[in-house]
């Protein structure tokens, strides 16, 4: 109980990237404004990264620390400068419930940032066709789309509103991308290529599993595709 309260006075509520056309998660993190300033939050295997940005979407040098909970331990760590933002080197992976407080300083003024990421859901006892998608997302698309599907260093999180069902990614968009690649069009990861190695109707598989992490994490429920028992409709 005293988790869920410490979790639940963490949390805040963070606006989808671009929300209503005004802000942009340019590396598949959190994001939220305040003071002036756009703040993206990730968490990735092995680091947390921040990144500060000004209204007109400009990178802005800051220091700070993170003050997390991980795993039921409080961590404080700071945050060193990297390329354009900010990263604290830990132990955490991106599957992992992290709630985070950020103390920062930007422009000679304290900011203070709260993020929270659930724990990764991974669905037991998948479907024949999501188990095959499962060997094959993780030969080939776990490397620029993370095992847990909340992106990396080289591509954006899958477990995402913007790929769920009924997102303007649907099966169709998905399919494409997998099997032609894709020209960058929200994200700062560059274009997609198209992936390798893949054998007809695997495209199919990576899509079954794709939705069913996707549903087991509250986005949008199994299609009747991904069901054993159902005839497939892709």
């Amino acid at each position: 109980m005293k988790t869920r309260l410490l979790t639940l006075a963490l949390l805040l509520t963070v606006p989808s990237a671009l929300a209503q056309g005004t802000l942009a998660a340019f590396f598949g993190g959190q994001i939220t404004e305040s003071g002036g300033y756009r703040a993206e939050f990730a968490v990735r295997d092995g680091a947390v990264k921040v990144w500060i940005r000004d209204r007109n979407d400009q990178p802005v040098a800051a220091t700070g620390k993170a003050t997390l909970l991980l795993g039921g331990q409080k961590l404080e760590v700071p945050l060193a400068p990297k390329a354009n933002g900010l990263v604290a080197e830990i132990p955490v992976k991106s599957s992992d419930k992290v709630a985070a407080v950020l103390g920062l300083t930007v422009d000679g003024k304290p900011l203070s940032l709260r993020f929270q990421q659930t724990e990764l859901i991974t669905p037991a006892n998948l479907p024949v066709q999501a188990e095959a998608g499962r060997k094959v997302f993780e030969a080939v698309c776990a490397s620029c789309h993370g095992t847990g599907l909340r992106g990396t260093d080289n591509g954006p999180p899958l477990l995402h509103p913007f790929y769920a069902l009924g997102s303007a990614h649907g099966d169709d968009v998905i399919l494409d991308a997998i099997n032609k690649g894709a020209k960058a069009h929200m994200w700062r990861f560059g274009d997609m290529p198209k992936p390798e190695g893949l054998k007809p109707g695997q495209d199919k598989e990576a899509l079954a599993y794709i939705r069913a992490v996707q549903a087991a994490n509250g986005l949008g429920s199994v299609p009747a595709s991904a069901d054993p028992h159902a005839g497939h409709k892709h």
